[in-house]
């Protein structure tokens, strides 16, 4: 009974991760604990038009956090970075903290969840999305880099 237990454990938890992917550190800031998107299990991931990117970012707080913002780029092929304007309900990342809320303790673990809108309208094509996480001094707190294609 106790190896079944054991195995049951380790295969609920091999699935909790099923869907972290490696990332890409940015200029500017720490990489987050871990990163989770929705259904891709290996980058570049694949982010379907008309429906948004579910993204859960882990990290752990270094210091008091009163406000958190996110910052969204993308990279496109030729060089050629943009902002990616969030809607406005999207644009306070203490409204998106998983099971938490501002402000966040020092040392305290976090989950962010992150939803790209991905247009119905947007052509199709690769490019690598960045995600900064700024404190309420403007500070990044957490940054990323993950390739993806839209489709």
């Amino acid at each position: 009974m106790k190896l079944l237990l054991g195995v049951l454990i380790i295969s609920i938890a091999a699935l909790a991760q099923a869907d972290v992917v490696e990332v890409q550190k940015c200029t500017a800031g720490p990489l987050p604990s871990s990163v989770d998107v929705a259904g891709c299990k290996a980058t570049p991931c694949d982010l379907p038009k008309g429906q948004d990117a579910s993204v859960l970012v882990d990290f752990t707080a270094t210091q008091q956090l009163t406000s958190l913002k996110p910052q969204v780029r993308a990279s496109l092929p030729g060089g050629l970075t943009v902002p990616f304007v969030l809607p406005v309900d999207r644009q306070n990342a203490c409204d998106w903290l998983v099971g938490g809320q501002c402000p966040v303790s020092r040392d305290e673990d976090v989950t962010y969840e992150l939803r790209l809108p991905v247009l119905a309208s947007y052509p199709s094509l690769s490019l690598t999305v960045e995600l900064q996480l700024l404190d309420q001094s403007g500070a990044v707190v957490v940054c990323f880099q993950v390739p993806a294609n839209v489709v």
